[in-house]
């Protein structure tokens, strides 16, 4: 199946207004799991979606925990001194497939309101969407979020995950007519860790990355790779000159491992 095939078959199953959106995804409105394979029969079908039962929830939950100590860590390699912990990370092949309808599905949402881009959704970054303001969209990039959280629990050595409200979002930098917002200054994020997703492909901008004054060097991510660091860690958006650079960004707090 080819790309705009498989965008377009994904929007239809959202579009229809059922969660169900794969058999590997469940959904509790406020709440986070992770998308195991679920069996038919243990699912409470209501008009607001398709929802685990307890006991299935706790039964995920020990296949969840026994899942973290058994899977290898990802590959990744290190950014800088080891002591700044800043990782850099390949998604998997299978979910490249999702960055492309994320951001697709952005700009059909940016496209009918009448800011655009310009949510607003942070102070520094003007050009933000959240996924969850898109319906069926938090949903359907829920493997990708997932696999980042359990990345993050396997590299740092955390027990618990917790993202906020807004994330994961999506952020543009664009030389576009109109947009002034290329890049934005040296900051730190209030949050435990801060993973950056990288959703367009080198060729379609140039410019840009991620700028880190501690190791006074840019990273420049590929489509499909991701960096983790350190939400009070200081660093910049590097100004694209060309084009249109797309990244997911998602804002992690997490809980300490519990010594055995």
């Amino acid at each position: 199946m080819n790309r705009n095939n498989d965008i377009n078959a994904m929007r239809d199953l959202i579009s229809c207004g059922c969660s169900r959106i794969c058999s590997c995804i469940g959904h509790r409105e406020g709440e986070e799991w992770f998308p195991y394979p679920i069996e038919e029969d243990a699912l409470v079908c209501t008009n607001k979606g398709v929802f685990p039962t307890q006991a299935e929830r706790m039964q995920h939950q020990q296949i969840t925990n026994a899942r973290r100590h058994l899977t290898p860590p990802p590959t990744f390699s290190i950014v800088g001194h080891p002591s700044l912990r800043i990782y850099r990370f390949q998604l998997p092949h299978h979910f490249l497939h999702l960055l492309d309808y994320v951001v697709e599905e952005c700009q059909r949402y940016a496209a009918r309101t009448s800011t655009g881009w310009l949510t607003y959704l942070y102070s520094l970054t003007k050009q933000d969407i959240a996924l969850r303001d898109i319906p069926g969209l938090y949903e359907a990039s829920r493997p990708i979020t997932s696999f980042i959280k359990r990345t993050i629990e396997q590299v740092y050595g955390v027990d618990t995950v917790r993202i906020d409200r807004n994330q994961p979002h999506v952020l543009k930098y664009s030389t576009e007519e109109g947009s002034n917002h290329t890049g934005v200054e040296l900051h730190h994020d209030k949050c435990d860790l801060t993973a950056n997703i990288m959703l367009s492909r080198s060729q379609s901008y140039s410019g840009g990355g991620t700028y880190f004054p501690d190791i006074n060097e840019t990273v420049r991510l590929e489509f499909g790779e991701f960096i983790v660091h350190p939400g009070n860690l200081v660093h910049g958006g590097v100004d694209i000159t060309t084009g249109s650079r797309y990244l997911m960004i998602l804002f992690a707090h997490t809980i300490p491992r519990k010594s055995i």
